[in-house]
């Protein structure tokens, strides 16, 4: 465990002080279906909403003020996902509208008989929207199962199943059912090597790692910033000359050219203003806890340093929390983890564990923690084909999601209360 200064952490987190069933603090540990919000969130939404509410696109000083939110917040998120082009980034109301906008654009432009890898492993809302647009379109949809020792990836039958007609290759960085973190740039060498688009969801994997777009090899990410102490939200990015050559479905006032193009309707500009928040709180955390330079919301060369000191100083926490995570709940008599299980290969997951335990319901583990202020979540995650093939899709599983305001009295106050109902 690297020295990290937690009491200043959950500071920042109101809804932490939230009292349970025994007068103390809860115990949040449900992160991978949302995080709590950052105060810095809170009172730029507030903030907003008070001084400054007014449409885009009109020459009033609230408007005006709007357009600037707009086009800072692209900035930073650009500076986030190590983009070069902040008008490659979009905004919409949360990743799974926006995969399914996309996907429509994208089957429009393939021709019947072409090609899209989706695989076993991913949040349905990196799957369904594949399978519908191949519906529509007559496209063939292959499969990248699970290796049945630890539930990662079969790389070997993505390379049997990509061929010539292979267009696009779907794939989570990070599962969000098991928190295994996924070979993205080898599989992205994968989709290149057939002219492939590579699409990536990093939904899970935005809150614990740095993203660098370039590095992956990813042609489209999305995720969702209030899985990372942000509002609700959902945020695309794409390569410019994919994002142009697709036929978008808009009004047609907003335009042709990006980021316009895939952005419908009045864009929740609160909200937006909330996440420019959450992106000077992690600034924050790159200066005090990762010794970036500078100061957090400046508009300089530094900005990208300080979100990538964040989250490496992120990172090398949560390590040794997920690895304890993981070895408190294997720990527990009649356990069973799901994905790797092995903490020497803690780098290879986030901390997320999933779980089942011998006689007793998924469902009925998550109320009776419920009841002790221990906040967990019970089901197929989303994940429905990574259940199904690992034969759980009735009841699905126990999982416990961690954030970096999480505590290691938090993860043994979980595993005494495990113990206790397996006894």
């Amino acid at each position: 465990m690297t020295d990290w200064d937690i009491d200043s952490v959950r500071y920042r987190f109101p809804a932490l002080r939230r009292p349970g069933p025994d007068g103390e603090p809860v115990t949040w540990l449900d992160n991978a279906a949302g995080t709590q919000v950052v105060d810095t969130c809170l009172r730029a939404i507030n903030d907003y909403l008070l001084g400054s509410n007014a449409n885009h696109g009109v020459p009033n000083a609230p408007s005006i003020e709007t357009d600037e939110l707009v086009a800072q917040v692209r900035l930073v998120m650009a500076d986030l996902l190590g983009a070069d082009d902040p008008a490659e980034i979009s905004f919409g109301p949360n990743m799974t509208t926006i995969a399914f906008a996309i996907s429509r654009a994208i089957g429009a432009a393939l021709e019947p008989g072409d090609e899209i890898v989706v695989t076993r492993a991913d949040h349905d809302a990196n799957i369904a929207p594949w399978l519908a647009v191949a519906q529509a379109h007559d496209l063939t949809v292959r499969w990248v199962g699970l290796r049945p020792d630890d539930a990662t990836l079969d790389l070997g039958q993505l390379e049997q199943v990509i061929g010539s007609r292979t267009k696009l290759v779907a794939v989570g960085l990070v599962s969000n059912g098991t928190g295994t973190i996924n070979p993205v740039p080898r599989i992205a060498n994968i989709a290149r090597s057939v002219g492939a688009h590579l699409f990536v969801d990093a939904v899970a994997a935005v809150p614990h790692l740095s993203i660098d777009v370039e590095a992956l090899g990813a042609d489209y990410l999305v995720f969702s910033p209030y899985k990372f102490y942000g509002p609700h939200l959902g945020v695309l990015w794409g390569r410019r000359e994919l994002q142009q050559a697709l036929p978008p479905f808009h009004v047609r006032p907003a335009g042709d050219a990006i980021p316009g193009r895939f952005e419908t309707g009045t864009k929740p500009f609160e909200l937006l203003a909330g996440l420019a928040g959450t992106l000077r709180y992690l600034e924050k955390v790159g200066i005090t806890q990762g010794g970036a330079p500078g100061s957090p919301g400046q508009d300089d060369t530094f900005r990208r340093s300080r979100l990538l000191a964040a989250m490496s100083a992120i990172r090398r926490y949560e390590l040794g929390l997920g690895r304890q995570l993981l070895e408190r709940v294997r720990a527990v008599k009649g356990v069973r983890v799901y994905g790797i299980t092995d903490s020497a290969r803690a780098a290879e997951r986030c901390p997320t564990v999933a779980f089942t335990l011998d006689g007793h319901r998924p469902a009925d583990i998550a109320r009776t923690l419920g009841e002790r202020g221990i906040y967990v979540r019970n089901g197929d995650h989303y994940a429905y084909e990574l259940h199904k093939t690992l034969g759980l899709a009735d009841g699905g599983t126990v999982r416990a999601s961690l954030g970096h305001y999480n505590t290691p009295e938090e993860i043994e106050r979980l595993g005494d209360a495990l113990d206790e109902i397996a006894a």
